[in-house]
């Protein structure tokens, strides 16, 4: 008789934290909890835009009537953080890019509460070897901190999994597009909705276990050809510019501090791998040929698209981030995933 594990899902209001819970619940190979901050605490988004409380209600009670045991607890205190681990097999973290720092108490709770298996926020490059590039950045400076906490998880003793996803590319549609070297060489594409929805399924292979795996999530292809698909679906050209290294790195000495530079910052390290070395590859091809990410089609008009008439409202001037900007913008990162 097979005993079912239980997962444990950190930051699951974000657009990856849902879909990965969604996507336990569909699977239905493990018993599956949420923990949550208490109310107050500080949240963080890669998007610059956190769900309302009364959205976030609505997810976990749908979860809760489909037997997910959703925890509040206080992240800062150990004490807590330990009683709501214990009994719990694999903790998957889906915090944001900007708060990998709060990831270190989970390390500690986990090895004290008995948790076999941790899989850190990891979902962007090969950290591993990122760290090691040679311009300094905002972005290398987050890889050498992934890497650090790789070796805390290996510290406390407890397996784990990474899995890089590539490039997110709603992130990078608006136009004229910043082309990441010549277009031409494959790259990993992953869309937040099917990062998470990939988790369970990497996290059930056994190959998985004290194991990178670097997958494609949406679709393993080049920049020209989703610039392509893209263009099908708009029915237009899509403006773009091919950048090489060293016109990257000019463009990220130049701009301000913020999200915009720690993007920039990724076309660096993109641009910058050495041959032989991608920061990204395609695990699930060999070991998950049966998943299948959002058709890219469908990821163009519902997830991309909308995401970059925000981003255009707000360089426009014609909404500030403060505004009904972030109104919005809550609503893309509600409706994401559907």
């Amino acid at each position: 008789m097979t005993i079912r594990k239980t997962v444990t899902v950190f930051a699951a209001s974000g657009v990856a934290g849902r879909a990965c819970v969604d996507e336990l619940l569909a699977q239905n190979l493990f018993d599956v909890r949420v923990l949550q901050r208490k109310p107050g605490q500080q949240e963080k988004s890669s998007s610059g835009a956190l769900l309302g409380q009364e959205q976030k209600e609505t997810i976990r009670g749908a979860w809760r009537d489909r037997g997910v045991l959703v925890q509040e607890v206080d992240v800062t205190d150990h004490v807590e953080l330990i009683a709501a681990l214990e009994g719990v097999d694999y903790l998957v973290s889906c915090v944001p890019l900007l708060a990998t720092e709060s990831q270190y108490p989970l390390i500690f709770a986990a090895r004290e509460a008995g948790v076999e298996r941790f899989v850190p926020s990891e979902f962007g490059f090969i950290y591993e070897w990122e760290q090691f590039w040679p311009t300094p950045t905002v972005h290398r400076t987050m890889a050498r901190q992934k890497a650090f906490i790789k070796r805390m998880i290996e510290m406390a003793g407890l397996d784990y999994t990474i899995i890089p996803a590539g490039l997110w590319p709603e992130y990078y549609m608006l136009e004229p597009v910043l082309v990441m070297g010549d277009g031409d060489e494959p790259v990993a594409w992953s869309t937040g909705p099917d990062v998470g929805r990939i988790i369970p399924h990497v996290l059930a292979h056994p190959a998985s276990r004290n194991a990178v795996c670097p997958v494609a999530a949406t679709a393993w292809c080049s920049w020209n050809e989703l610039l392509a698909v893209r263009e099908a679906a708009l029915g237009r050209r899509v403006e773009r510019q091919y950048l090489s290294a060293a016109r990257w790195r000019e463009a990220y000495a130049k701009q301000p501090a913020g999200m915009a530079k720690a993007l920039m910052a990724i076309g660096v390290a993109a641009t910058e791998c050495p041959q032989g070395m991608p920061l990204w590859a395609n695990w699930n091809a060999l070991h998950l040929p049966a998943f299948s990410g959002m058709p890219l089609e469908d990821m163009f008009l519902n997830v991309v698209e909308p995401m970059v008439e925000g981003m255009e409202d707000v360089n426009a001037g014609r909404v500030s981030i403060g505004s009904e900007t972030l109104g919005r913008l809550r609503q893309l990162v509600a409706h994401a995933d559907t």
